[in-house]
């Protein structure tokens, strides 16, 4: 099964003491699966959420703020450095985190009143 020859080729990259190209190959089919999961799991909910009608115009609404922040970040580059483009990914992640929380709890006091 291909499960099998998974399990295996990965306990044999790490079979020599100190193999960091077994480190690596791991990492590499870890991230994959990842991406594997996630890119069906945001089209599932995007067809659930988003009718087909307005889909394709929330979705380029959507990528105009993210478009701005690469193209800012890239033509900084040299004043931030990869520590500061990292700083800027690191924020715009947390704050995308914390806007998710509040829509969650918007949604669960909306679903409680409704009760």
């Amino acid at each position: 099964s291909p499960l099998t020859a998974l399990a295996g080729t990965i306990s044999s990259l790490f079979s020599t003491p100190g193999s960091l190209i077994g480190i690596l190959i791991l990492s590499l089919f870890v991230f994959e699966s990842c991406v594997g999961m996630y890119f069906p799991t945001i089209g599932t909910l995007r067809s659930k959420y988003f009718p087909d009608s307005h889909r394709s115009v929330v979705m380029n609404l959507f990528g105009i703020p993210l478009n701005a922040m690469v193209v800012t970040v890239f033509l900084s580059i040299e004043k931030l450095g990869v520590q500061g483009a990292l700083g800027v990914s690191t924020t715009a992640l947390a704050l995308a985190t914390a806007c998710g929380l509040k829509l969650k709890g918007m949604i669960k006091k909306e679903n409680e009143e409704k009760k």
